[in-house]
């Protein structure tokens, strides 16, 4: 069996980029690469979801509610190489239904639903919400790698620590889960700027490329549902993510 590769792209502040970021990587990763890619939206919000117009009438929750088989709740999207788990705001109920369930085991759902999977796909990534429920420690137990995305202000970077102690508190269930890189996004080359990073180097491991924000060129093609390669293959942001990617496939 083809051994999958589940990466995780989180951080406990919200607004730092994940989605733009992760559903950027699984275009880039599908189609330079040619792999296949399965997308985990993790998140109740569903903007991975809408991105991919996806179907939301089985979704990641009826894993976690209905017991479904991760076949049950896979869709094709319209990237050949890409196919998704969507989410939609289902998955509130779903994180308080296995709370209440002290019947089942609760943290490696959606690891044994990937199992069932892993000989299809060469990567799943999952993006994740900023809070931690048992979505998330489910993601946590299911990863392989994890990438802590953050822009370089105090609220992200205090987002980052939240992330690790949350590692720490996930490792009894995932022995090898690690911060693999922590990924700075809408950086700006300032003394500011700097300092984060060296601030960040001093307790994590971090990736040598920082993505520029091209804030018209991303929120435009986000708004038309397209990667930034389909729009702008050539804007700071497509070119620092390609960077990125080669340097994740590296490690």
């Amino acid at each position: 069996m083809i051994n999958l590769k589940t990466l995780f792209f989180g951080n406990r502040k919200g607004g730092v980029g994940k989605t733009s970021i992760s559903t950027n990587v699984a275009y880039a990763l599908a189609e330079s690469w040619e792999a296949r890619v399965l997308f985990v939206d993790n998140d109740s919000q569903g903007n991975a979801s809408s991105w991919f117009n996806a179907d939301t009438s089985a979704t990641l929750a009826n894993l976690y509610l209905d017991g479904a088989h991760a076949a049950e709740v896979i869709q094709h999207t319209r990237y050949p190489n890409i196919d998704i788990i969507a989410s939609d705001k289902g998955l509130v109920d779903a994180n308080l239904a296995i709370l209440k369930d002290s019947n089942i085991k609760q943290d490696d759902i959606l690891k044994n639903a990937l199992d069932e999977v892993s000989d299809q796909y060469d990567i799943c990534i999952i993006d994740n919400p900023p809070e931690m429920n048992v979505s998330v420690l489910n993601a946590l137990i299911a990863a392989d790698d994890v990438v802590v995305i953050t822009n370089p202000d105090a609220y992200s970077l205090q987002g980052v620590y939240m992330m690790a102690d949350e590692i720490e508190n996930a490792k009894p269930f995932n022995s090898k889960l690690k911060i693999t890189g922590v990924l700075l996004n809408k950086f700006a080359s300032t003394i500011n700027g700097y300092s984060y990073i060296d601030d960040l180097k001093k307790s994590f491991p971090v990736f040598p490329t920082r993505i520029r924000y091209t804030a018209d060129r991303l929120d435009s093609t986000t708004r038309q549902k397209k990667s930034i390669y389909e729009s702008s293959p050539q804007c700071g942001f497509a070119r620092d993510l390609l960077k990125f990617i080669e340097k994740l496939l590296e490690q």
